[in-house]
């Protein structure tokens, strides 16, 4: 599985969950999100490799969703923190189901205290090593 396999699985996977996904650095995120709700991958960064034609690859993967919360209570944006967080856990989970994904470990989530973009939006970020086949 290579890096771009991994990128198109869970892009497939946000779109399940109703995510426009977008996939740069996180200093594009200002320039590129146009739609919300929103899926953010930064690029994933090869961490370790074991074998040489076969083997095993773990990538740290980075993943945010954003929610536009311009006017949203502080009760709603509770709860859609709350939403993004349980979505997170299910992408992550489901991605361990696809071909050539072995595991995903050290997964953390984390709600963002300012938001990426002026749109004045909330985010749940997701950070995991996730191991594939090759």
């Amino acid at each position: 599985m290579s890096c771009a396999y991994l990128s198109q699985q869970l892009r497939d996977l946000a779109a399940v969950h109703g995510y426009a996904f977008f996939s740069a650095p996180e200093e594009y995120m200002p320039s590129e999100i146009d739609r919300y709700p929103a899926a953010w991958l930064a690029p994933p960064r090869l961490k370790e490799i074991e074998g040489s034609r076969h083997g095993r690859r773990t990538y740290e993967v980075q993943l945010h969703l954003l929610q536009p919360a311009l006017q949203l209570p502080h009760a709603r944006r509770a709860e859609q923190l709350d939403l993004m967080e349980q979505t997170l856990l299910a992408i992550f989970s489901e991605l361990t189901l696809r071909q050539n994904v072995i595991a995903v470990e050290n997964l953390t989530l984390r709600p963002r205290c300012c938001a990426f973009t002026n749109h004045g939006e909330i985010s749940q970020s997701a950070s995991a090593e996730v191991i594939v086949w090759f």
